[in-house]
């Protein structure tokens, strides 16, 4: 699973997104902040920002609520949590269609997963960190949804989910789940609106290669966030 990751680089990210991907992202309404500036932790249930393709093909970014809530629901909540939809779920109708239709990207720069450590009698959590090795923009693939309220048909709202998948080596020495981090090649096609075969998609969807990331345990000597970008 992914349920907390780390943000930063603010409006450089951008930048380093284009450069890193070859994906050219739309800049933000003047006046909206969407990237933070400082270093932050995203957890769900809050809104994060994600990047997506709007319905003229440009490759926007937003913010989201991190906790995907369907359309038919009546209000903004849902009765089961969903910020994290797992790759083996995504044949259910409802999830189908989104993969088919509307896929995004988290970019991150630090995702952390947490290992049970004790018996039954006596538990405790150990935190990791994740990385890629070459410092670059984490782009975990997930879906995303828009609620629109149905008493007046307004007040649209965005939400999201990342994808998870069995984890590699390195990640399932601490988790049984990993997200879905999408090889900087393949992003752009990700974003693709045009691409909806199911089959192409779902092939897409594979844990990322060990070989290119890196894990500390939470509170080691890592690089401070400033030389994450």
């Amino acid at each position: 699973m992914c349920g907390r990751f780390r943000l930063t680089g603010g409006s450089r990210l951008l930048l380093r997104f284009r450069e890193e991907s070859g994906v050219e992202v739309a800049t933000p309404d003047r006046g909206e902040q969407v990237l933070p500036e400082q270093c932050v932790t995203c957890l769900p249930f809050h809104d994060v920002p994600v990047l997506y393709a709007d319905s003229e093909r440009r490759i926007c970014i937003r913010l989201m609520y991190w906790q995907l809530i369907h359309y038919w629901e009546r209000e903004f909540k849902s009765a089961y949590t969903q910020f994290n939809t797992r790759m083996e779920s995504l044949h259910k109708r409802h999830n189908r269609e989104l993969l088919e239709r509307r896929r995004c990207v988290f970019p991150v720069s630090v995702f952390y997963e947490s290992r049970q450590m004790g018996d039954a009698t006596v538990s405790s959590t150990e935190s990791y960190e994740f990385t890629l090795k070459d410092r670059t923009i984490i782009p975990l693939g997930g879906i995303y949804s828009i609620w629109t309220d149905p008493e007046d048909g307004g007040g649209r709202r965005y939400s999201s989910s990342i994808i998870t998948t069995e984890p590699n080596p390195l990640v399932a020495e601490v988790h049984g789940r990993m997200p879905f981090i999408i090889p900087a090649g393949r992003v752009g096609d990700w974003l693709n609106r045009d691409i909806t075969v199911y089959e192409q998609l779902l092939d897409m969807i594979r844990p990322y290669d060990a070989q290119k990331m890196s894990r500390v345990r939470e509170g080691e000597v890592s690089p401070p966030p400033s030389e994450l970008f």
